[in-house]
C-alpha cells in the first residue's frame, strides 16, 4: 500500500445514527421557542467559534448534539456569509464521518448561500475533499482547477484569507495530481501552493468553518504525503524530519493526516514499530477521528499482512479502526 486512492465505503450504521439529528436539522429546521430570545449573529459566530476548538478536538458526538441548534440560529441571523460558514462546518463534518451525499448537498448550499468568492471557496475546498475521499479524482480536479481559477489573487493586493483559499486549491489539484500520475502537473500545483505559503509566511486558518490550514508547513506535509503516495517512503520521511513541528492547531486533521503519512511511510520501509507507534499515538490523541479513516485501516491491514504477527497492541488498532481480524 503507498496511499489509498479513496474512502468511499460509506459511513457505519452507529456513525449515520449520530448524524441524524442533522441531516434532520437540514431538511426541517427546529422548531423556535418562541418565548426565547432569538440568537444574534455575535452569538452564532461565538458558538461558530466555539464549535471549531471542538473540532480540533475531534470532538464528533458533542458537535453532532449541538449542531441542529446552531444550523436553526444561523438560518435566523440574515447573514449570508455566516450561515455559510454554519453549512461548511457541517459539510465538513460530514465529509469527515463519511456521508458523502449529505456532506455534497449542504457543501453546494453553503456555496450558494456565500456573499463573497472567498467564503464559498472554504465550501468548494470541502467538496473537492469530499471528491478526493471517495476516490472520484477527475471531478475533484474539475472543481479545484475552476475556483483557483476563478479566485486567482493580485500578490500586491491579496489578504491572506485570499492567499490562503487560492493555495489549498492548489493544494488539492497537487494531491489529485500524485493519486492520478499526472507528475508534471503536481509539480506545478506545488510550485502554485509554495508561492502563495511564502507569500503569507506562516500557517494560517483558511476559513472559519473548519480547521483547516496553510502555510509553509502545511505545504511540506502536502509534499511528504505525495512522496508516500508515490512509493517513495524514506522522501517522505526526509522531507517530515526537515519540517519544523507544526505548533499552530498541532491536532487539527491536517496535522493527524501527516502522522498517518508517516505511518505510511515506515510501514512501506518495513518499520513496524514505527508506524505502530505513529498509529497508537494518533488513537490516543483522536481516537473518534482515526476510526473514520480509511487510510489508517489499510496502514493497519498493511502491518498485519506484512509482518505475520498479530500482537496484543496490533489487536487493539485494529479494533479501534473497525478492521476485521
Amino acid at each position: 500500500m503507498q496511499g489509498e486512492m479513496g474512502d468511499a465505503p460509506s459511513a457505519d450504521e452507529a456513525t449515520v445514527d449520530l448524524w441524524g439529528p442533522v441531516r434532520h436539522a437540514l431538511a426541517s429546521p427546529p422548531a423556535v421557542d418562541p418565548d426565547a430570545e432569538p440568537a444574534t449573529a455575535s452569538e452564532v459566530r461565538a458558538e461558530l467559534r466555539r464549535m471549531q476548538g471542538e473540532m480540533a478536538s475531534h470532538s464528533y458526538a458533542s458537535m453532532a448534539t449541538a449542531l441542529p441548534a446552531l444550523l436553526r440560529d444561523s438560518a435566523g441571523v440574515g447573514d449570508r456569509g455566516l450561515r455559510s460558514h454554519v453549512l461548511g462546518m457541517t459539510g465538513w463534518l460530514l465529509t469527515q464521518n463519511r456521508q458523502w451525499g449529505d456532506a455534497a448537498l449542504v457543501l453546494d448550499r453553503a456555496v450558494d448561500v456565500a456573499d463573497d468568492e472567498t467564503t464559498a471557496a472554504a465550501a468548494v475546498a470541502t467538496r473537492v475533499w469530499c471528491e478526493v475521499r471517495q476516490g472520484h479524482l477527475e471531478a475533484a480536479r474539475a472543481l479545484a482547477i475552476e475556483w483557483a481559477d476563478r479566485i486567482e489573487p493580485r500578490f500586491s493586493r491579496a489578504t491572506t484569507g485570499q492567499m490562503a483559499a487560492w493555495g489549498r486549491l492548489w493544494l488539492y489539484i497537487a494531491t489529485v495530481g500524485v493519486r492520478d500520475n499526472r507528475g508534471g502537473e503536481h509539480e506545478d500545483a506545488m510550485g502554485m501552493a509554495r508561492a502563495a505559503a511564502a507569500r503569507i509566511g506562516r500557517e494560517v486558518l483558511t476559513e472559519a468553518s473548519t480547521t483547516r490550514q496553510f502555510g509553509p508547513i502545511t505545504v511540506e506535509h502536502a509534499a511528504a504525503e505525495s512522496a508516500a503516495i508515490a512509493g517513495q517512503p524514506a522522501l517522505a520521511l526526509a522531507i517530515a524530519e526537515r519540517t519544523p513541528p507544526a505548533t499552530f492547531l498541532p491536532t487539527a486533521a491536517g496535522r493527524l493526516r501527516h502522522r498517518l503519512d508517516k505511518a505510511n511511510a515506515h510501514t512501506q520501509l518495513g518499520r513496524w514499530d514505527d508506524a505502530v507507534g505513529e498509529l497508537r499515538t494518533l488513537g490516543q490523541i483522536a481516537p473518534e477521528w482515526i476510526t473514520q479513516q480509511q487510510y489508517a485501516r489499510d496502514i493497519v491491514s498493511d502491518v498485519i499482512t506484512r509482518r505475520r504477527t498479530l500482537t496484543d497492541e496490533m489487536r487493539d488498532l485494529a479494533d479501534l479502526v473497525k478492521l476485521e481480524h
